[in-house]
């Protein structure tokens, strides 16, 4: 299993982080049709056939954990990237 993890410290208001992090959801959803849930008012789970996650506001830095499956583990490296990039686009 290989597992993801990024920190993305952010400036904006918080309201604006859970509006990125629910953009960034809905997308993963739509084009990945991984699953998600709002488990607390800053925390968001994933599942997907590939793998599961988290992504949460903790302070004033987003974290997001997400574990592949070895079946997909060599794909790990893209998938931080475009998340690492839609993160970087939309949360500030």
């Amino acid at each position: 299993m290989a597992t993801i993890n990024i920190k993305k410290a952010f400036t904006m208001p918080i309201d604006e982080v859970r509006q990125g992090i629910e953009k960034m959801a809905a997308s993963l959803k739509k084009e990945q049709g991984m699953n998600y849930d709002w488990v607390s008012e800053d925390r968001v789970e994933f599942s997907h056939k590939t793998g599961k996650g988290s992504l949460a506001i903790e302070g004033d830095e987003l974290v997001m954990q997400l574990k592949i499956g070895m079946l997909y583990a060599a794909v790990a490296p893209i998938v931080k990237q475009k998340i690492q990039t839609y993160a970087d686009k939309h949360i500030y």
